[in-house]
């Protein structure tokens, strides 16, 4: 028995010495305070250190106000901005800038690329009016504000379109890099974020020509520094933010976006940026998860909750990004699906796929939504009116509450006049005019059973009118 013991506490102390909790010593040690590492395909983020914490960006704000410049110039970069004295002074002394002088012309197209290459605050300012509804830089900030809420940004706030320091303008690694992958889809960005040439200015109506140079060392660098994988970047830096960085980089058929924030040191940020993407190239590749031949009947229920009948939920597969010191085996499937489809409401069903907890790899891989059959079907089964005859019969029944209406309003006006004695007031009042004496019969209608009312003629004398009713002549009117 105790030979038993043994051997089960040595079997879980070797399948716990191999587990790739021990793995997490292999990974790279940096010093920024937060890096996400994301498939720029499909947006699983394959490693991560404090993803939410909340940061200063400094200069990765850019990425914001560039991508929103494109997103309205829609490819027409040749657009002539005249500066404002706003671009000019919203910003700190001594804070990176293009020199942009009040009063001056600049083509948009600089701008864009002062704004990447110098990392110039004086062009981030006048792109922010650029953007904006009111030619404002206020106005532009809140532009950036609105679609970082639209994307889902929700640990992200601006203040200025630059990124110099304010107390209210943060954000966090995960909210850098889904704003990157939104970035890279507009026409235009990547051409500007990969960049490694220099740009020529055009000469203005105030300065000559000028020259601006990136001044990434992952893609401009010596051999210490230089990654051929990274394609763009964008840089950051001020006293409390420290050193903040973007990538978009390619290798083995795989798109990763990196960000690392508060890196401390000389060329920290290019170093932890180099570290983790070295890593990443070398331990991470696609796996395709099969999907599962299984079908989830869910009941589909009407407005006044009653089952209509059932739908079918398909399973799915996934693509996902795995650390090679995983196996498609460790892959777990976890299905969320409601348990009815009600109409009017919405109805979410998707599969995810996870590790087990582990120290190197967050655990959800990815989640992918699974497609609902069978609803057409079941709505032309309960649908009593032909979709043909819709427009039909509501034509028709159109027609019939104007005739109600007509009638009820005719019954009105009669009931009135009958009230008011107003049929003898007319009929008098015709024979006044033309000069024919009326017949009309007035009939006294609803009367109690066994009571006889009688009715009389009304005969009106044009040359001398005389009613029976009252025993008075009336008198001629004066013509």
């Amino acid at each position: 028995m105790k030979q038993l013991v043994f051997i089960v506490a040595m079997m879980v102390f070797l399948v716990c010495c191999l587990s790739p909790a021990v793995l997490a010593e292999d990974l790279p040690q940096v010093t920024c305070e937060a890096y996400v590492i994301m498939d720029a395909d499909t947006g699983q983020i394959i490693m991560e250190k404090n993803p939410d914490e909340i940061l200063f960006p400094a200069s990765i704000t850019k990425i914001m106000t560039l991508a929103l410049t494109m997103e309205k110039a829609q490819g027409d970069w040749s657009t002539q901005l005249t500066v404002s004295k706003a671009v000019t002074t919203s910003m700190e002394l001594g804070s990176s800038h293009v020199a942009l002088q009040p009063g001056e012309v600049v083509k948009l197209e600089d701008v864009i690329y002062a704004t990447e290459l110098e990392s110039a605050n004086d062009g981030a300012n006048a792109l922010a009016e650029y953007i904006s509804d009111d030619g404002t830089i206020a106005g532009g900030v809140e532009k950036m504000n609105e679609k970082a809420a639209q994307l889902g940004l929700s640990n992200t706030h601006y203040m200025n379109p630059h990124g110099l320091q304010d107390e209210q303008h943060y954000t966090t690694a995960r909210d850098m890099a889904n704003l990157t992958r939104w970035a890279i889809s507009i026409p235009g960005f990547l051409d500007v974020f990969c960049r490694t040439e220099a740009w020529q200015m055009e000469a203005t109506n105030i300065q000559p020509a000028r020259v601006f140079h990136c001044t990434d060392w992952l893609r401009v660098g010596g051999p210490l520094l230089y990654r051929s994988y990274v394609k763009g970047s964008k840089t950051g830096y001020h006293d409390q933010a420290l050193h903040t960085l973007v990538t978009y980089s390619q290798q083995n058929d795989l798109n990763l976006i990196s960000v690392v924030m508060k890196s401390s040191g000389s060329n920290a940020h290019f170093k932890d940026t180099g570290l983790l993407l070295d890593y990443a190239f070398a331990h991470y590749s696609r796996v395709e998860i099969p999907a599962e031949q299984t079908v989830h009947n869910v009941p589909l229920v009407g407005g006044g909750y009653e089952v209509l009948g059932e739908l079918q939920v398909q399973s799915a597969g996934g693509s996902v990004l795995l650390n090679d010191a995983f196996s498609p085996q460790d892959i777990t499937i976890q299905y969320k699906i409601p348990d009815q489809y009600v109409l009017g409401q919405s109805f979410d069903a998707a599969i995810e796929f996870y590790l087990p907890e582990n120290d190197v790899q967050p655990p959800l891989l990815a989640s992918v939504s699974l497609p609902v059959t069978g609803l057409a079907d079941l709505l032309s089964q309960h649908t009593y009116v032909p979709q043909k005859t819709i427009d039909f019969s509501l034509k028709y029944l159109g027609i019939a509450v104007a005739a109600i209406g007509v009638v009820m309003v005719a019954a009105f006006v009669f009931g009135k006049l009958r009230n008011k004695g107003g049929v003898q007031k007319v009929a008098a009042k015709q024979a006044r005019n033309t000069g024919v004496a009326p017949d009309l019969e007035i009939i006294v209608r609803n009367r109690p059973q066994g009571i006889n009312v009688p009715t009389k003629n009304i005969y009106v004398n044009p040359r001398r009118p005389y009613d029976h009713r009252t025993n008075h002549r009336t008198h001629r009117p004066n013509r």
